[in-house]
């Protein structure tokens, strides 16, 4: 009978109607479907183009470092090419200088360049060769040693390469323990090499060469990346590394190295490799020639626009889901006849036979509400005679054994328990009894939420004497509550499940109970609780984790008294907003102390 009755509803109440809403959402849902990728393809341009932006000045802002930091070193180049005194010095013959061993020092202002080069952390070793045949200028700041014979340097390609371009700086790379300039390199360098002439710019006077710290370029690098997977690659024009920063494909760097690629002027470009597809961002200085690439991984792109097709999808979704209340108001008016029908018979098979169908056509559906209606009053008239005798007689039952539970026999009971307890002399077990008579009037409350401050004390009061009873006399406790604010209302159990816990997680397993101390005061506009314990106590670590209890799953759990911390703050929240303050203070084999502010507005 149940199974035919549900397929009766259906037929005539929910198949029709969702018939309705089913044509109405077919010709709404291509719209959406065509709105959704329409957005889509215009929130993805968008994406791509302020993106690529990004990623050109990403790009260009690493250049722009790199030439700042480049410029130091033009700098000394340009000292050394302008300054008199040097040149003076260089013009000078060997045999004229020998009978100065301290020359650099007292015919040229270099002592004042040693004080300049001080505060630029990253220039670590200069060494001047004079052509005149004259003792090199040296200075190192991180123990590497020059080779100083000219001989051997004028050896060397990186010369060759100065003398092939006069007058430029020619910047190489030189990496730790590596030979040639040094005898001893202890630590990745970028060195810039020049020659020195006369103002004529026909004699050559010496070779300077001024190396800076690697590590500085790959800073840069490193605080301009965005993502773990990126790169930055720092070349020169002959396609030289001279510095690198996050994950940076072989096979990338070998086309990155490419001379055609290095000379390529284009900003931005897609490389397409076996190993992946690459966004790769180009930035060139009009100084030195460094060039900067920066590797940015198609699928960041992708994920990006993957997170962009999400607005118009939720966009999509909203519209069918405000569709809904639309198309179920109009399959309503449609259907209204039948789903008065419908709704009476509903009504009637959970319990309502005063159910009748008004009568509003002669058609089919009118004869069959005029048999629902006789049919329900020939039911309510069977009810009436046979089942309502029998039900009066459960109920009956039903009060009776209400009464033996009803929470004012249970105090009553107590009452007397206390009564015949003090008649027999033992005033301190009756003084447990009406404890816990009290305790319960408190917990109940006649049903109401919230409680005035000196009741839940009371509370309180009752349910540490009962735990006093427990503990031998072992347990103590102490309750300093302000007078003027007992008559102020709280929400019931707000801080007696804290002086539960506290004697439950540290005082009980302790052993040896303790002491327990409530205090409440105003406090400018806040009512403020403590509830402090001298037991077992807890790392301030594992404290704070309790207390975010609600944010993390692991935590829900984690109880004080019967109430989890979650469902007291929830509490606290749906009362006060984000206006009240819960703390928890703990340190190990100290105790615990929980303070609760509560606004009194």
């Amino acid at each position: 009978m149940e199974e035919g009755r549900n397929l009766f509803s259906y037929h005539w109440y929910g198949k029709l109607k969702n018939k309705i809403i089913i044509s109405i959402y077919l010709v709404l849902f291509p719209v959406l479907i065509l709105s959704t990728v329409l957005f889509y393809y215009q929130n993805y341009r968008t994406i791509m183009k302020e993106d690529t932006q990004l990623y050109k000045r990403f790009t260009q802002s690493v250049c722009d470092d790199i030439d700042y930091l480049q410029k130091d070193v033009v700098d000394i180049f340009t000292y050394f090419t302008v300054n008199a005194d040097i040149n003076q010095v260089l013009l000078e013959t060997k045999e004229e200088l020998q009978n100065n061993s301290l020359f650099w020092t007292k015919m040229t202002p270099l002592s004042f360049l040693q004080d300049i080069l001080a505060i630029k952390n990253q220039i670590k070793t200069l060494i001047l060769y004079p052509e005149n045949g004259a003792r090199p200028y040296y200075l190192s700041r991180d123990m590497s040693v020059h080779n100083m014979d000219l001989s051997i340097i004028q050896e060397l390609p990186i010369y060759t390469e100065v003398n092939q371009a006069p007058g430029d700086i020619v910047w190489h790379r030189v990496n730790k323990d590596e030979e040639g300039l040094f005898y001893k390199n202890t630590s990745d360098k970028i060195i810039a090499c020049k020659e020195l002439y006369d103002l004529s710019k026909v004699k050559r006077l010496g070779f300077l060469a001024v190396g800076t710290e690697a590590s500085s370029y790959t800073s840069i690098c490193e605080s301009m990346l965005q993502q773990p997977n990126e790169g930055i690659v720092i070349i020169n024009n002959q396609g030289e590394e001279f510095a690198r920063a996050g994950e940076v494909n072989d096979s990338v760097m070998e086309v990155v190295r490419n001379n055609e690629f290095v000379n390529s002027n284009t900003e931005a470009t897609q490389l397409h490799l076996q190993s992946g597809k690459y966004y790769i961002f180009l930035s060139k200085s009009s100084q030195t020639g460094m060039v900067v690439r920066y590797l940015s991984p198609v699928v960041n792109w992708e994920e990006k626009e993957r997170k962009g097709l999400y607005l118009p999808v939720l966009l999509a979704l909203a519209l069918l889901l405000c569709a809904w209340p639309l198309s179920t108001l109009v399959s309503k008016v449609l259907t209204r006849q039948t789903s008065n029908l419908s709704d009476s018979m509903e009504k009637f098979r959970n319990g309502d036979f005063n159910q009748t169908v008004k009568i509003t056509s002669q058609d089919e559906i009118g004869q069959l509400a005029l048999s629902f209606n006789q049919m329900v009053a020939d039911i309510r008239s069977l009810i009436n005679k046979n089942y309502v005798m029998v039900l009066k007689e459960k109920e009956i039952e039903l009060d009776a054994l209400q009464a033996q539970i009803n929470p004012h026999f249970l105090y009553n009971v107590l009452d007397s328990f206390y009564w015949r307890i003090i008649g027999t002399g033992n005033d301190e077990l009756g003084e447990d009894v009406l404890a816990l008579s009290k305790l319960f009037r408190l917990l109940l409350n006649q049903g109401n939420n919230d409680i005035e401050v000196k009741k839940e004390i009371e509370l309180i009061e009752s349910y540490l004497k009962i735990q006093k009873m427990r503990f031998s006399r072992r347990l103590s406790f102490e309750i300093d509550v302000a007078e003027d604010i007992l008559d102020i209302k709280i929400s019931k159990l707000m801080i007696q499940p804290f002086v539960e816990n506290a004697i439950v997680h540290g005082l009980e397993k302790s052993g040896e109970g303790g002491l327990v101390r409530v205090t409440g005061r105003r406090e400018d506009n806040y009512l403020v609780f403590t509830i402090e314990d001298n037991g077992i106590g807890m790392n301030q670590e594992e404290a704070d984790r309790i207390l975010m209890a609600q944010e993390e799953k692991r935590y829900s759990d984690v109880r004080v008294g019967h109430y989890a911390i979650r469902n007291i703050k929830e509490r606290l929240a749906l009362r006060y907003g984000d206006k009240f303050i819960l703390e928890i203070h703990s340190e190990v084999k100290q105790g615990t102390l929980v303070k609760i502010s509560m606004p009194l507005d």
